[in-house]
């Protein structure tokens, strides 16, 4: 490995905790991690992401990890296939296939056995019996894939899945003839299955390794020109503002790649998804579509984006960090129909609003989408409680100390170097408060957003206000501590389908009285004792040790995939730890 890739390599191991790991795991993380950075730039990258999609271990049909994307989200269950296209009616899919070697040389051998593996996929779609042998993380991978095809007649605008493969090394790659006979070759058998939109082969060298790395760091930046603009009042905490006549063809320099793609990231803070083909959706398509451009400038309401940073030098302005947080259904139907006659003309009403500060930022996002049906749980993140979970993390100065993300990357670009590793996202909240604090494991099967909800309808709310915000810290230390268990391999990888009631079962082992109310002043000593135990790495490792044990003891068995959503597994595993503790008093 050269000394450039080498210290960009390390850069990441560091910040990701995988600097005492063997150097090629870690590199294929590295790479993963790096493939994934393209596709997904809206949110945080965990360790979590990264160790869910690593399946290299023998029997991986030459993959060593593999990307799923459903409607914009990176998923690993059915589960939350299911949930994705109950929120959104439809389904857009990019399966993506990585292989990662240290090696200097690209070898058509490797890159065979990867394309293989891809045909592999498609060959298990079609129902073909005769397959390689496969460990368990590919087999649950094969049953997500399987599972997407079946709601095949509701992928979005008819289109296929689309699959890509990854081949990395630390050499060169010059475009040889056996490798691109390979590629042609495995081109040609998937493209005549009928079931990918699109099939491409990406070489990765060292160069561009580098290069894609680099661009992980960089925050998005665009400049348009805007002849039509009137500065709006003086607000504190508002550096500037403006209210434009945007054209089309300046406003697409914003929402639009170089190959005519949404650019998704900047819709993060746009609470609302794109709804798909709804009526309000195919109204505004319509209009484009008949030439009524006037009359679609004069029907819509507008956009508002908020920038970190605003700079104007004459009729330019350069945006830093923006986000689009009201109009993502105007510009998702406008990239649609961006090819139509004259849409550059199109005029659209647009604030621009320059300010770093996170709380005018939140009552901008909240007072954009109070006009229209936002779910509770799509606010998550403004609601105050989430200032004081952010507070207590920033205070905390006994135990580990973890960053809480209440905003997506708000740590990418900071001053300070944060450890991605002991970044902790709101879905890992949500999960690891619901499995441990809660006691609810089996209910966490979905995507993050309808386990909210449904805890919602059944009378639950994940964050209240008088909730003692210990209880959320010590659920994510917790959390934080199990994945360093499964990397340092104290914990068996086959525990991982049932980490979730890992979490719960640890809780159990370690408490020494029953859990408190969630807002009783004796939770704070509650927390503070297990954190003790967990920042205390012989210790801590005894406690999930114990756990597991509470576990085994429970199932008498090898734990499968049915157990994560077994509520008598919960069940059983709690009545065993009350009959050892009481057996123990006698």
């Amino acid at each position: 490995m050269d000394i450039i890739t080498q210290s960009h390599f390390n850069d990441f191991r560091e910040l990701y905790g995988y600097s005492e790991d063997k150097e090629s795991d870690a590199f294929e993380l590295f790479i993963i991690f790096c493939v994934l950075s393209k596709y997904i730039k809206s949110e945080t990258i965990t360790k979590e992401f990264l160790e869910n999609i690593k399946i290299g271990a023998g029997g991986d049909w030459g993959i060593d990890g593999i990307i799923v994307i459903a409607n914009g989200k990176v998923i690993s269950t059915k589960e939350e296939v299911d949930d994705l296209y109950r929120a959104n009616s439809y389904l857009s899919i990019s399966i993506i296939l990585v292989q990662a070697k240290t090696s200097d040389n690209f070898k058509v051998a490797e890159l065979g056995q990867t394309l293989d593996g891809a045909e592999n996929i498609i060959r298990d779609v079609k129902g073909e019996s005769v397959l390689p042998a496969s460990n368990d993380f590919l087999n649950e991978y094969r049953e997500i894939v399987k599972h997407i095809y079946s709601y095949s007649a509701h992928f979005k605008d008819g289109k296929n899945p689309t699959l890509s493969v990854y081949y990395a090394t630390c050499g060169d790659y010059n475009n040889q003839d056996d490798f691109i006979a390979k590629i042609d070759k495995s081109s040609k058998f998937i493209n005549s299955s009928d079931l990918t939109s699109k099939f491409d082969c990406i070489m990765l060298g060292k160069k561009e390794i580098v290069q894609i790395y680099k661009e992980t760091k960089t925050s998005i930046e665009a400049s348009i020109n805007v002849e039509q603009k009137i500065t709006m009042p003086t607000v504190e905490q508002i550096d500037e503002s403006y209210l434009c006549l945007l054209p089309f063809c300046e406003l697409k320099k914003l929402i639009i790649d170089d190959e005519g793609r949404l650019i998704d990231s900047v819709f993060h803070d746009n609470v609302r998804a794109f709804q798909g083909d709804n009526i309000v959706n195919r109204d505004i398509a319509k209009s484009i579509r008949e030439g009524n451009i006037a009359l679609f400038s004069a029907m819509n309401n507008g956009l508002t984006i908020i920038a970190k940073t605003l700079r104007t030098t004459g009729n330019t302005i350069h945006l830093t960090d923006y986000q689009i947080v009201n109009g993502c259904q105007t510009c998702n139907v406008l990239q649609q129909n961006m090819n139509d006659y004259d849409i550059d003309k199109l005029i659209l009403s647009v604030k621009l609003i320059g300010s770093s500060n996170k709380e005018i930022k939140d009552k901008i996002i909240v007072a954009n989408n109070s006009q229209t049906e936002v779910k509770r749980e799509q606010l998550v993140s403004l609601l105050e409680v989430q200032d004081r979970i952010e507070d207590y993390y920033n205070a905390q100065n006994k135990f580990d100390k973890l960053y809480y993300e209440r905003r997506a990357k708000q740590y990418r670009f900071g001053e300070i170097r944060v450890p991605q590793d002991k970044i902790i996202t709101i879905p890992i909240q949500i999960t690891s408060f619901i499995a441990m604090i809660l006691g609810k494991p089996e209910k966490l099967r979905g995507y993050y957003g309808r386990i909210v909800e449904q805890f919602k309808e059944n009378g639950v709310d994940v964050f209240l206000p008088n909730t003692n915000p210990a209880f959320y810290f010590t659920s994510a230390l917790a959390y934080y501590k199990l994945t360093e268990m499964f990397s340092k391999g104290v914990i068996h990888h086959k525990y991982k389908k049932i980490k979730y009631h890992v979490l719960l079962s640890l809780r159990l082992f370690c408490e020494q009285d029953p859990i408190p109310p969630l807002s009783s002043n004796k939770s704070q000593n509650y927390c503070d004792s297990i954190c003790s135990l967990l920042s205390n790495a012989s210790k801590c490792e005894i406690a999930f040790k114990g756990a597991i044990k509470l576990i085994e003891t429970t199932l008498k068995r090898e734990p499968v995939d049915r157990d994560r959503s077994d509520g008598n597994f919960t069940r059983k595993l709690m009545e065993t730890t009350a009959i050892l503790k009481n057996y123990k008093k006698n």
